[in-house]
């Protein structure tokens, strides 16, 4: 079972949500959008999170530009546009976590 956690804002409780889906995973990816993206700028608190657990990170390219924090990341995500992002929720992954 593959698992994508969506983020559409920015949280501090991804380490606990993510762990718990890696021990029963083989394959937990992170999709960040809207102020999710926080999530990896380095000024944010939790991105060490992110780095701390390794997980595949896709990102709408849109949100991060219009946020003006591309050359600002903690991480090398994979940068998404709309469609990529359905393809991501409808066929790459069996499973959708929100937060």
């Amino acid at each position: 079972m593959k698992y994508l956690i969506w983020m559409s804002r920015e949280c501090n409780s991804l380490h606990e949500v993510a762990a718990a889906l890696k021990k029963i995973s083989d394959e937990v990816a992170l999709l960040l959008v809207q102020d999710g993206v926080f999530m990896i700028d380095k000024g944010c608190p939790h991105s060490s999170e992110v780095t701390d657990l390794g997980l595949t990170v896709f990102a709408s390219k849109h949100h991060v530009e219009e946020r003006g924090i591309g050359g600002r990341l903690v991480v090398k995500p994979t940068l998404v546009d709309y469609s990529e992002m359905v393809d991501l929720i409808m066929e790459q992954f069996d499973r959708v976590v929100s937060l």
